[in-house]
This record gives C-alpha cells, sequence and structure tokens, in this order.
C-alpha cells in the first residue's frame, strides 16, 4: 500500500479540534515553595471528551521534633505520599470548575533518632477521597486548591527516643502550575 494514502488519515486526525482541546497540566506545591520538600503534581484532561482529569502526585517534607523543655532536636521525620489520582470537574469547559477525586497513595514516613541514629520506617497503601477548585489564570497559567482524605490510614515508627502512630491522612493541595 501507499505510504502517502495512509498517513493522510493519521495526519488530519491529529490535526482535529477534538484531540487539540486536550490539556497537560504541571505543577509545583507549597512544600517546594516553602523549601521543605517537594510538591509536584501533574494531570491529564480531554474537555471535549468527558469530565475525567487523571494525574500523578508526589509529595514529601521533612520535620524536626524538638524536646519541649531542653529545645534541643530529637528526631528527623520525612514523610511522603506518592500515586495517581482521578478527579472528576463538574464544569470542564469553564475557567474555573470545583472537583470531587479519589487517589491511591503511598504514603511513607521515616524516623531518625537524632541522639543515637536509629531509624524507624513504615510505609501503606491507602485510598483517599477529596476534593477542591481548579482555575486557569490566563492562557498558561493555573491554581489548584484541594483537599483529600484517607481516614481508615494507619501508619506507627518507633525509635529508641519516641514513638508516632498516626491515625488517618490527608494531603493539602495548593498549587501553581503551567497547562498546555
Amino acid at each position: 500500500m501507499n505510504r502517502r494514502f495512509l498517513a493522510w488519515p493519521i495526519a488530519l486526525s491529529l490535526g482535529s479540534p477534538l484531540l487539540q482541546a486536550q490539556e497537560f497540566r504541571a505543577g509545583i506545591g507549597v512544600f517546594l515553595l516553602a523549601d521543605q520538600g517537594m510538591d509536584f503534581q501533574i494531570g491529564f484532561h480531554h474537555p471535549a471528551l468527558n469530565h475525567w482529569r487523571f494525574g500523578y502526585r508526589h509529595v514529601q517534607w521533612r520535620d524536626t521534633f524538638h524536646d519541649p523543655y531542653t529545645g534541643r532536636a530529637l528526631t528527623k521525620t520525612t514523610e511522603g505520599r506518592t500515586g495517581p489520582l482521578v478527579d472528576y470537574l463538574f464544569r470542564p469547559d469553564s475557567r474555573g470548575t470545583w472537583y470531587l477525586g479519589g487517589a491511591v497513595m503511598r504514603w511513607s514516613k521515616r524516623e531518625e533518632s537524632l541522639m543515637t541514629g536509629e531509624v524507624s520506617r513504615a510505609a501503606t497503601t491507602a485510598p483517599f477521597i477529596g476534593g477542591g477548585y481548579t482555575r486557569a489564570l490566563g492562557s498558561h497559567v493555573y491554581y489548584n486548591l484541594g483537599m483529600y482524605l484517607s481516614p481508615g490510614a494507619r501508619l506507627s515508627t518507633r525509635t529508641s527516643v519516641s514513638s508516632e502512630d498516626d491515625s488517618g491522612a490527608f494531603d493539602i493541595q495548593i498549587q501553581m502550575g503551567v497547562r498546555f
């Protein structure tokens, strides 16, 4: 078969308005801006086809716990959440829309005793549900405000100087980004 004959339908479909309507987003969040860790999220949405946006999120931050009586640093904790998410956009054709969503994230925690050097690690995979609001600012900039909760998730870390038992998790999303 003639290769030119096969190339025309592909070229026409790639130039169709339906495929040009897709949107790719890449955003950074407050943990990155506050120099406390990492906060990235990417997403893909095709408004001409449906209300659904698919994405992937990675957030990680560090915290130091101090003795309340002496002020001495006791432990350093690194906590993170990573995983895919899906959102239902209520008004996908408008500049701003409310959304509901869900995610399955890997929740991990590393606690290090600054006195002994002992390290405790724990991780679990948990479902998160939530929602928020997103809005385009001009042609290529957007912001996103959202919150996801995982009330049944549990995580525990223990060192010789401390222990943490977490019941329930949350993920706050405050981001700015670019859209293509």
